[in-house]
């Protein structure tokens, strides 16, 4: 009696087995077409005003800023979030108003050869793209 319950246990798993192996797999990365861009009047590529960025860093959380990065760039948003990791780093969060509550996210490292290092994003979920900004040449 035992062997025929083994038998039939052995049955109804090897079935389950055979009716789940049957289902399409699901794509690891599935592009959703379906989001807008977000900075789609932008170039690919332009130069942003360090100066402008520069006022970033003397601006207070919880306060309200505009900044005229470039020509055709330009942002209104509000410190979130200021962090000095060590003396020479800084980093910045803050909601662009104008671009539908985005995350900009800078970072602006002062080297001991009195240059600079820049990394900074801006992004939205609910959007298709990101900005990203870096340093080039200075």
């Amino acid at each position: 009696m035992k062997r025929i319950h083994a038998l039939i246990l052995c049955v109804v798993l090897v079935c389950t087995n055979a009716l789940y192996a049957q289902e399409p797999q699901v794509p690891l990365s599935v592009s959703n077409k379906a989001k807008p861009f977000l900075f789609a009047q932008l170039p690919d590529s332009f130069e942003v005003s360090y100066p402008e960025l520069q006022k970033l860093i003397s601006t207070e959380v919880e306060e309200a800023f505009s900044l005229q990065l470039s020509s055709q760039f330009l942002i209104n948003g509000k410190i979130v979030n200021k962090t000095q990791q060590n003396s020479g780093t800084i980093s910045i969060n803050a909601r662009i108003a104008n671009y539908n509550n985005a995350l900009f996210n800078i970072s602006i490292s002062l080297l001991a050869d009195n240059s600079s290092n820049i990394q900074g994003r801006i992004i939205q979920p609910k959007f298709n793209d990101v900005l990203i900004l870096y340093k080039e040449k200075l």
